[in-house]
């Protein structure tokens, strides 16, 4: 449930002490006279959960008078309802989720981008086929188990062509200075990809589009609270990092080839397992992964055109896409 950038997050400030909901497996609130059990939701709100726990068995009115929401959060909101209500249905009853989804988010036509942009806390199925609906499914341990290794195997391979050509000279600055170009390179291409490919507005027309954007991304912004399809799978990411291998050898010469796609292949790992925690980690007040939890939070659930680096705000504030944060009287627990 989160806001415009410049309101920030912060709920109306109450005297109460917050409630221990520790042996309570529900959590209702009210909110235009509807009733709602956020406990599945609690440790997922951006506002931080310990904002919320004032709010238990309490009305949610004046806290969103005071703090403007955006659409987003009131229909994700919607999805934690004791009673489904008629003006939330009108969008999720536009396919049939009990049954695999892929085939249908094509023939959304010119209601999908609104349908996708509005988050459900829902888990999705796409294929039919049990076998396909496997491998778009990855736990997040899989990335350092996939990735660590592919890392070291080709720093290894760049330290074995120096020791085997008497021709090939390289100092360990320039081999550090490689490994760190490669991650460098990592952060403009997640940035590119994530700008230009993933929130590419498909055609209303064009079914093939629409059907590759929900694969790429849409799916992650229609559920962004499930941990299942949060970070890539390993299949499509090896057969991407294979062009790249061949894209790298043409660009780069042979003396730092290898050392700068081990550091693109550790900086890919690295923003996997970010963009993880940023959904379902703590990150403490004051750190870098605080900062960046926000933002990406805002680019959820109010900013969708900004905020498009997940492990690094670099290139965002090089392009001029940054979410400008306001300072918070008091920082988020999540």
């Amino acid at each position: 449930m989160a806001k415009v950038a410049n309101s920030g997050y912060d709920l109306c400030e109450r005297t109460v002490q917050p409630i221990d909901n520790k042996h309570d497996n529900n959590f209702i609130v009210t909110y235009q006279n509807h009733s709602y059990d956020i406990q599945d939701f609690l440790r997922y709100h951006p506002g931080g959960k310990k904002i919320l726990s004032y709010y238990k068995n309490q009305s949610l009115d004046k806290a969103f008078k005071e703090n403007p929401h955006s659409k987003a959060a009131f229909h994700l909101l919607e999805d934690f309802t004791l009673k489904n209500e008629e003006k939330y249905q009108k969008y999720e009853n536009l396919i049939d989720w009990n049954v695999s989804i892929l085939g249908q988010v094509s023939s959304l036509g010119e209601n999908y981008w609104e349908w996708v942009n509005l988050p459900v806390n829902r888990k999705i199925r796409l294929f039919d086929s049990n076998l396909l609906e496997i491998l778009t499914i990855t736990p997040w341990y899989v990335i350092p188990l996939v990735w660590i290794p592919i890392s070291i195997y080709f720093f290894y391979l760049g330290w074995m062509q120096i020791n085997d050509n008497r021709f090939i000279e390289s100092t360990s600055i320039e081999i550090l200075t490689s490994y760190i170009f490669g991650i460098l390179i990592w952060t403009l291409l997640e940035y590119v990809v994530h700008r230009k490919i993933f929130h590419f507005k498909p055609p209303t027309s064009s079914k093939l589009l629409i059907t590759l954007h929900f694969l790429l991304h849409g799916i992650h912004h229609k559920t962004p609270l499930d941990n299942r399809r949060l970070v890539f799978p390993p299949v499509p990411s090896l057969l991407i990092a294979l062009l790249l291998f061949h894209i790298y050898k043409i660009l780069f010469p042979q003396t730092t080839f290898y050392f700068i796609i081990a550091g693109t292949a550790t900086g890919y790992m690295s923003y996997d397992l970010i963009h993880y925690y940023l959904h379902h980690g703590a990150p403490k007040a004051g750190t870098y992964l605080y900062l960046l939890k926000r933002i990406h939070n805002y680019h959820h659930f109010s900013h969708h055109e900004l905020g498009f680096g997940i492990s690094s705000k670099l290139w965002d504030c090089v392009f001029g896409t940054t979410i400008c944060l306001r300072k918070l009287t008091k920082p988020i627990e999540w």
